[in-house]
């Protein structure tokens, strides 16, 4: 290991004084250190990229300042570029950010170490074709979700899965969720807690408005498609990981499946997936 990306949330370290104290210390201890250009313009010693391309080539590890968010933003670029990726938590919750705020030195000593193990996290991916024949390829972490936009009207939601119809959902939207994202929206929506190391993923209607509309586990070899049947050609929001990538209509074709790549996420932390789910989220509840 020999350099480090550093990706900083400007929302939640406004003022770059994580970011400058992280970059210090590693500088300090040899390391080069890389973060985008505009980044590196206000924290001294960081080298610029001029491309987000070439920030993750030319890094070894990536480190993710700001909260799951944040490395949610990263996951597909980290994965592609096949660099793994640590977070440090600035956000409210930080289920996949393993490094605290009052850690961070123990935690970048440890990491420059290599006392640490990689986890790699399934991926799903969206294929979409226009009407006009355009294909787009998005790849997500968490999850990918079919929303209907601010029109009241239901929207029915034909689901295929390996060619055959298993249901039609009238519901508010789809979320098809990794066992990363099951702790995310699909829990949110009622869908069950699935171990990360699953070899499935899981299919979450929004608002069904049917009492027997449950989420249903589908095996990682499975390939789903969605067929969207509002009657009024109305545009439903594709959200990658917490992102709308694109607008949708009934004539687009839209097909999910397992990703060929995978999110290699480096964590310190000792405790388990049970230990991390009762800390981040069940304690927090009481």
């Amino acid at each position: 290991m020999k350099t480090i990306g550093i990706i900083p949330n400007l929302l939640k370290d406004t003022e770059l004084e994580i970011t400058k104290h992280v970059v210090d210390w590693l500088i300090g201890e040899g390391y080069k250190t890389y973060g985008s250009s505009h980044i590196a313009d206000q924290v001294k010693g960081l080298s610029p990229c001029e491309s987000e391309e070439e920030l993750y080539i030319n890094s070894d590890i990536l480190i993710a300042i700001g909260g799951d968010g944040t490395i949610l933003a990263a996951a597909e670029k980290a994965s592609l570029a096949d660099v793994p990726i640590i977070g440090i938590n600035l956000g409210r919750l930080g289920f996949l950010a393993d490094i605290e705020p009052q850690d961070i030195t123990a935690s970048l000593h440890k990491l420059l170490q290599e006392n640490y193990r990689i986890e790699e996290r399934m991926m799903l991916r969206a294929k979409i074709i226009t009407p006009g024949g355009k294909e787009y390829i998005f790849n997500a972490l968490n999850d990918i979700n079919i929303i209907r936009g601010n029109v009241s009207r239901l929207t029915e939601f034909e689901i295929l899965v390996n060619d055959e119809l298993c249901d039609i959902y009238p519901a508010d939207g789809i979320i098809v969720s990794t066992p990363t994202g099951s702790t995310a929206y699909n829990l949110s929506a009622g869908g069950p807690i699935v171990l990360p190391h699953t070899k499935a993923y899981i299919l979450t209607p929004i608002c069904p408005h049917t009492i027997y509309s449950k989420s249903i586990i589908l095996a990682e070899e499975d390939v789903v498609q969605i067929k969207t049947c509002n009657h009024d050609n109305m545009n439903m929001a594709l959200n990658i990981d917490g992102n709308i990538k694109m607008y949708l209509t009934p004539n687009h074709f839209i097909q999910i499946d397992k990703s060929p790549y995978v999110t290699r996420l480096i964590k310190l932390s000792e405790l388990k997936f049970f230990d991390i789910l009762r800390k981040k989220i069940v304690e927090r509840r009481r």
